[in-house]
Parts: structure tokens; C-alpha cells; sequence
């Protein structure tokens, strides 16, 4: 069918304009049908008309001349691939590699990923955070964001924008309310003395215990074995910090409030089963034979089914603590007994302010008001 012949006297005016009987000029959006009234004044209309035909070029993604010109024809979906192949290449943890590759899925799918980076607004970015966060939650946007405003600061440092012209900066991050609740020691012993109660689980009554007496991460301790133990000194290197952190942990230290020492621990994991893991089957379970590691999962699983087995649930609403907790707790526990930086560095966080936040008890517990003596 051929194409309807354009009327002469409108030649030359711009797309998606149009003037009634009456004289009126309208603009139509040709993406949603909508129509907006621009007045009597040609001139006016043509220049409204054509400022909107450019704008609604460039969020569907094409690329003006000058920014071809200038080198600017990198998209957001473009630049989102190569920061995510040199990431895959960083030599980081599976989990955080598969958390960035979910984090840039959300980003690629923005409806401005097809834009140039030059041409990515704030208010693009603000209005795309607002609307994930009804549908993804406050939590995983806040993540997106954080990884949106590393895409584009490696987009600055390789000059594919300009400097100071980061669009993700003056966005806000979406308000995070914990949802799980943090553990308190005395909900710590309950899971652990139910968890003796069978002999066949003491593999896992000694995880949660290793756990809160080091201070480290689910990862870390199923992967501890006793050829870490060398000159009085637990040797570890944490896996998510592999190649940033190592630590050398005495193994003398321990929790006054557990009654015990890393190394009484330690001699604790050691039983009638040979074995090089400290947190191992001692039973035969399916496929696993005694002496055999038990993985993160298992261990997380058996801390969650321990928990509701001692009652101990979430308070005022909030989800039950998780085995994470435990390194809360632990980092809680050192800080009261030896202090702030020794619990620092067991951790192994790089700033206080992160340590900070596992102290952070949300309300569980009463805090001491300790009086020292005052000068005279």
C-alpha cells in the first residue's frame, strides 16, 4: 500500500505535529498516543515539537553526530559487557562473580541501556531506582544502584563520560530495613545444646561453635582443616578477601562468655573419625562417608532446622537469624571482652565502619552503661 502523500504546506514541518481546524497545534508521542496542545504560534510549535522528537530519539537510543564525532557511540549495555567481562577475570569468589552478574542483568535491562553513556540521565537512573524498588525491594535495588554507580565511575576513568558526570551520584539509595534478626548468645546456646543432643550432629555443634569462636564465615569454616594450625597460630585466608586478607588468629584466644579457647575447639573437632576437615560426617549420610567435608549448604540447613528444633525464632516480626549471625555475635562478644580492633581485625574488615555494623545488635540486647571512675 503505497504511503499517504504529505499535504504541500506541510513540508518541512516536523514529525508528530499536527494543527486542527481551528488553527491549534498538537503533538502526538508516537511511542504512547498521547497528545499534548502547543498553541497557535508555528514557530513555537516547531521548535517544542522538534526538542521533543530529539528527546524521545535519545531515549530509545540513538546516537547524535556530535557524539559519534566526539567517540560517543559506547551504549550502557555495551560498557555493561566489558565491565563484567573484566570482572569475571578479577579472580573474585563464585558467589560475589554470580551476585555482579545478577546485579548488570538489571542493569542492561533499564529502558536506557541502548542509550549512549553521554546521554544517560540523572532522572533516568532516579526514575528506573523508584520503580525496581517496588517491584525488586529496597535491598537488591540498593545493591543495583551501588553497582550501576561503579559502572559508570570505570566509565569516567577510561573517558567514555566525562569527569564529575557520574548520573548515578545524586541518586538516592533506597531505604534498607533488616528483615533477619540478629542472634544473642543466650539463643546461640540454645541451638547448640539441642544440636548435642544428637551425637550424630556434633559435626555441627562444633561448626557453629568454631564459628563464633573465630569469627569467620560459613565459607571458611567448612573449608577449615587442622593443617591450618601451625605455631599456636589458626592460619586462614578468608575466601570472599582471597589474595586481600590472610590472617593469623592465636589459637589461645577464646569467648570468656563460652567458656572455651580456639584451640580447646579445635582438639573438640578432632574425634574417632579420621579426617583433614575440622567440620566432617561422622555417620555415613547418602553419598557422604564419615571423615568427609560437610559443604556450606548442609551446614546453613542443619543451623536452620537446630534453630526452630531450640524455639528460637525471629522477634517482633523479623525473620530468624541465619549461621551469619554468628559472626555478628562473635564480633559483639570480642568487642566487650578485648575490644573494638581486636574484633577488627578477626574479621578482617579494612574499616571500623564495617565492623560497626555487626555490632549493631537492632535492639536484641542491653547495653551496659559502665561507669569509670571519675577524677577528683
Amino acid at each position: 500500500m503505497a504511503a499517504r502523500r504529505r499535504i504541500a504546506e506541510r513540508r518541512g514541518w516536523p514529525p508528530n505535529l499536527y494543527r486542527n481546524a481551528a488553527g491549534y497545534y498538537w503533538f502526538r508521542n508516537p511511542a504512547t498516543g498521547n497528545s499534548y496542545g502547543l498553541g497557535r504560534d508555528f514557530k513555537v510549535a516547531s521548535a517544542e515539537a522538534k526538542a521533543a522528537n530529539a528527546e524521545l530519539l535519545r531515549r530509545a537510543g540513538d546516537v547524535s553526530l556530535i557524539h559519534r564525532i566526539d567517540g560517543g557511540t559506547l551504549t550502557l549495555d555495551g560498557w555493561c559487557d566489558k565491565y563484567l567481562e573484566k570482572f569475571e577475570e578479577s579472580g573474585k569468589a563464585a558467589n560475589t562473580v554470580k551476585a555482579v552478574q545478577t546485579q548488570i542483568r538489571a542493569i542492561k535491562s533499564a529502558p536506557f541501556a541502548n542509550q549512549a553513556l553521554r546521554n544517560v540521565s540523572t532522572s533516568d537512573v532516579d526514575t528506573y531506582i523508584e520503580t525496581i524498588t517496588e517491584s525488586r525491594g529496597a535491598t537488591m535495588t540498593a545493591k543495583i544502584r551501588s553497582r550501576m554507580l561503579d559502572v559508570f565511575r570505570a566509565a569516567e576513568a577510561k573517558g567514555h563520560i566525562d569527569l564529575g558526570k557520574n548520573p548515578v551520584v545524586p541518586v538516592a539509595t533506597p531505604k534498607v530495613e533488616v528483615a533477619r534478626d540478629r542472634l544473642t548468645l543466650e539463643d546461640f546456646l540454645k541451638i547448640v545444646n539441642k544440636t548435642r543432643e544428637d551425637p550424630g550432629l556434633c559435626w555441627a555443634a562444633n561448626a557453629f561453635e568454631l564459628a563464633l569462636l573465630t569469627g569467620q564465615r560459613l565459607s571458611d569454616i567448612a573449608a577449615m582443616q587442622f593443617d591450618q594450625v601451625k605455631d599456636g597460630f589458626l592460619w586462614v585466608e578468608p575466601i570472599k578477601m582471597q589474595g586481600k586478607v590472610k590472617l593469623k588468629i592465636p589459637t589461645s584466644i577464646g569467648l570468656t562468655a563460652l567458656g572455651l579457647t580456639i584451640e580447646g575447639m579445635i582438639k573438640r573437632c578432632r574425634d574417632d573419625v579420621v579426617s583433614k576437615h575440622m567440620v566432617h560426617f561422622i555417620r555415613a549420610r547418602g553419598p557422604s562417608r564419615p571423615g568427609n567435608k560437610v559443604y556450606p549448604d548442609r551446614i546453613s540447613v542443619e543451623f536452620a532446622a537446630q534453630r526452630a528444633a531450640a524455639g528460637v525464632e525471629g522477634s517482633a516480626g523479623k525473620n530468624p537469624p541465619s549461621f551469619h549471625e554468628i559472626r555478628s555475635l562473635a564480633i559483639r562478644l570480642y568487642s566487650e571482652e578485648i575490644g573494638p580492633d581486636f574484633a577488627q581485625a578477626l574479621a578482617g574488615h579494612r574499616s571500623a565502619e564495617m565492623t560497626a555494623l555487626y555490632r549493631d545488635n537492632r535492639g536484641r540486647e542491653w547495653t551496659e552503661v559502665k561507669v569509670r571512675s571519675q577524677p577528683r
